[in-house]
């Protein structure tokens, strides 16, 4: 097992596992400069398409989530990974979604909760599940499925792993670097079979939560 943090982890396992198909509309996402392992099953879905403030990322629509320049209920599914911390008007953003989104239409979400704060450019929040169910349930969406993402061994882990990166300007940097690179993926391993014998303690402690929710028909 290699990867940088049991976040990052967790998000990328979830995501593989996810059924994408049709239009696709990643929010937030980067076509260009990704990070972690993921990518897209292009040849699983009609379009894949990215939303950034970020030009640098090639999106393509740059432009803000509260606005989105196309028609009712023009994609499948909208994605929303890592992004809602980030954003200044989460609910504005969240019905723009809705609407764009068909119906039987599925929102994926991904969002931290125990986790440094990390800006991009800003972090101004974390949602609890109870919260995911309240504004969900109010844009009248449907199956909608609440999941933890990893528990107290996860989140412990990376929170040193962050307080290492954080440290690598000051005189112990070598240290912290050595730590950091051959230490914590040794570490890692047995911070994973703790985390999943300690399952069950995920839903108060966790990294974040991963949701699906639906775009149901009115009857």
């Amino acid at each position: 097992m290699s990867f940088i943090t049991f976040r990052r982890y967790h998000m990328d396992e979830a995501l593989q596992r996810a059924k994408f198909y049709g239009k696709v509309l990643d929010v937030g996402g980067k076509k260009d400069n990704k990070r972690g392992i993921f990518r897209p099953p292009l040849d699983k879905v009609e379009s894949w398409e990215y939303l950034n403030i970020d030009k640098s990322t090639n999106p393509d629509y740059n432009c803000s989530a509260d606005n989105i320049p196309v028609d009712d209920e023009t994609f499948d599914i909208v994605m929303l990974a890592e992004v809602i911390e980030h954003i200044e008007n989460p609910v504005e953003v969240l019905n723009e979604c809705v609407r764009v989104l068909k119906k039987d239409g599925n929102l994926i979400i991904t969002m931290p909760f125990l986790n440094a704060i990390h800006a991009d450019p800003y972090d101004f929040q974390r949602w609890t599940d109870f919260k995911f169910n309240l504004e969900l349930e109010k844009l009248n969406l449907t199956n909608i499925t609440i999941q933890p993402m990893g528990g107290v061994f996860a989140v412990i882990y990376d929170l040193i792993l962050v307080s290492l990166n954080g440290a690598s300007k000051n005189k112990s940097a070598f240290k912290n670097r050595f730590i950091r690179k051959f230490l914590m993926p040794i570490l890692a391993k047995g911070f994973l079979f703790l985390d999943l014998k300690y399952e069950y303690k995920s839903k108060y402690i966790t990294t974040g939560y991963y949701i699906v929710s639906k775009k149901s028909v009115k009857k």
